[in-house]
């Protein structure tokens, strides 16, 4: 019931906004009684942050199945950026629900800015975590850097329309790897990078994989 009504609620929210989603609306999508629903979710925020804590998920195992299918450490790095353009570049795509539940729900509301900031650290530290496999030094720096393109990317693509912001970022980011080397990476993850190619899970809605 709790999957359920989490689902029914992250359609709603991420297609209509959260303020234009009430308790009861969600209740009469769900089919679910409304003493019920506060009893799963005592309120809007409690919800919402549940529905972003699946979308974590569902985006982190994403990005996680596009890396295992790259075998080179420096292209590895360079995977998520892959994985950003493809869902760029899809029909569904209307923005970070990251950055729009935040900026909607706002500091008022602790939960949902600590789920947002968790999503957010969880992609920091992986993007830390390939530099370091692939034996760049400073990867706390690096991955750092390599953070800052990725979530610049999200935001170009969201507020300005630009589908080509993965691409960019990516190019950056190959940039950093190579100062960072001190060598000519000429990496290549031979995945989505400038194809278009959806790289996000099977699912219907490559929505529901937005990081």
């Amino acid at each position: 019931m709790h999957a359920h009504v989490i689902a029914v609620a992250d359609d709603l929210f991420f297609t209509h906004g959260v303020q234009a989603v009430t308790m009861q609306r969600i209740r009469d999508e769900a089919g679910v009684p409304l003493k019920r629903l506060y009893q799963m979710f005592p309120s809007k925020n409690e919800l919402l942050a549940a529905c972003l804590h699946r979308r974590d998920q569902v985006a982190r195992t994403a990005i996680g199945e596009l890396l295992d299918t790259i075998d080179d450490p420096l292209a590895k790095v360079l995977g998520p950026f892959d994985f950003l353009d493809g869902w760029f570049r899809q029909p569904g795509f209307r923005g970070c629900v990251f950055a729009g539940a935040f900026g909607e729900a706002g500091a008022a509301a602790p939960i949902v800015v600590t789920a947002v900031h968790t999503h957010k650290q969880a992609l920091r530290a992986l993007l830390t975590d390939l530099v370091a496999e692939a034996g760049v030094r400073d990867a706390v720096a690096v991955g750092a850097q390599l953070a800052v393109l990725f979530d610049g990317a999200m935001a170009l693509a969201t507020l300005a329309g630009d589908v080509d912001a993965a691409l960019h970022a990516r190019l950056a980011a190959r940039a950093v790897l190579e100062t960072a080397t001190g060598t000519d990476t000429a990496v290549d993850t031979g995945t989505a990078a400038g194809t278009g190619t959806d790289v996000s899970p099977g699912a219907p809605a490559v929505e529901n994989a937005a990081p």
